[in-house]
């Protein structure tokens, strides 16, 4: 796999066309978007360099520039926690655990924390594919979360969601019954 097939998965969530009006009015106005583009291209390079086909000047260089992009953003991902297909909405204080393993397609919007409880011994979130999690939310602890869940804004998870598809909400967090 070479680089450019690499970050094409990522690029089309971002622009499904390459120089089409929204990539070009990001460019031009260096709108929130184009910053976590680019802190997801150095993301994606930096996890290239270091598992695909590694290097340590091109994987510390893309590190350095990824963690210059993660300050200004509020960002601490580091590589190797997300498979492909992240999208980030908005930017604000996105901490996760580097021993934290989220599936694809995983949505995450600002404020977020994905990290252990603290104790011994460290225990880190696996999270499953195509996971929503909103605005604030926290996911804590060893806990496992399935594939197509949706995190609420503000809630605290602590305990394992293992029912696909389910909608989580509130302090801490419980599954809502769908209709």
């Amino acid at each position: 796999m070479n680089i450019k097939t690499f970050l094409a998965k990522d690029s089309r969530i971002y622009y499904p066309r390459f120089l089409s009006k929204e990539w070009l009015l990001d460019l031009i106005l260096q709108s929130e978007q184009y910053w976590i583009r680019r802190f997801m291209i150095a993301l994606r390079k930096e996890e290239y360099y270091s598992y695909i086909k590694p290097s340590k000047f091109l994987k510390y260089y893309y590190q350095r520039r990824k963690n210059i992009l993660g300050r200004k953003l509020g960002f601490f991902i580091p590589a190797g926690c997300f498979d492909e297909d992240l999208k980030i909405y908005h930017y604000g204080s996105i901490i996760i655990n580097p021993n934290a393993k989220i599936g694809k397609h995983c949505t995450i919007h600002g404020n977020c924390c994905i990290g252990s409880k603290g104790s011994f011994p460290d225990t880190s979130p696996i999270i499953g594919d195509n996971v929503d999690i909103g605005q604030g939310a926290q996911i804590l602890g060893g806990v496992t979360i399935a594939n197509g869940v949706k995190i609420g804004a503000g809630s605290i998870v602590t305990k394992d969601i293992l029912i696909e598809e389910a909608i989580v909400v509130g302090i801490p967090g419980r599954i809502i019954p769908s209709k």
